[in-house]
């Protein structure tokens, strides 16, 4: 079992910044908000873990990696010929990468993302509570 601890009090803060709330007001907004999210739906999904460039790494065509990414085929392709996402093989003007050069760098996309996702939070919570 999961808990989630929320304190409704930074956004019942935000809102005072735009409206001026009575007691009554600020009372039932907080109630509003701990039964929306006492109702949330939390998804947990584990993700498949393969061995890396081994003999079963597949080797895909760009539009394969750009589907297992889910990102477009031309920018998968910008991302080989850039050497973001290393490049397998050539097979005339088609480009192959190893499922696992594309697995890495989902990963590091991702921790990318991360990174600036709790820079964004840091931010806002300065702003937020030091109001």
């Amino acid at each position: 079992m999961f808990e989630l601890s929320f304190d409704a009090g930074p956004v019942v803060s935000v809102i005072r910044r735009h409206v001026k709330l009575s007691k009554e007001a600020d009372e039932a907004i907080r109630r509003d908000l701990v039964d929306v999210l006492n109702h949330a739906v939390v998804q947990l999904r584990l993700t498949e873990r393969r061995a890396p460039a081994g003999k079963d790494d597949q080797v895909l065509s760009t539009e394969k990696a750009a589907q297992l990414a889910g990102v477009s085929r031309p920018y998968m392709a910008k991302l080989i010929d850039s050497g973001v996402i290393e490049l397998h093989q050539k097979v005339g003007n088609q480009r192959r990468v190893l499922r696992s050069a594309v697995i890495r760098w989902q990963a590091a996309a991702r921790a990318t993302q991360a990174k600036a996702l709790k820079r964004l939070a840091e931010d806002l919570d300065e702003e937020i509570f030091s109001s």
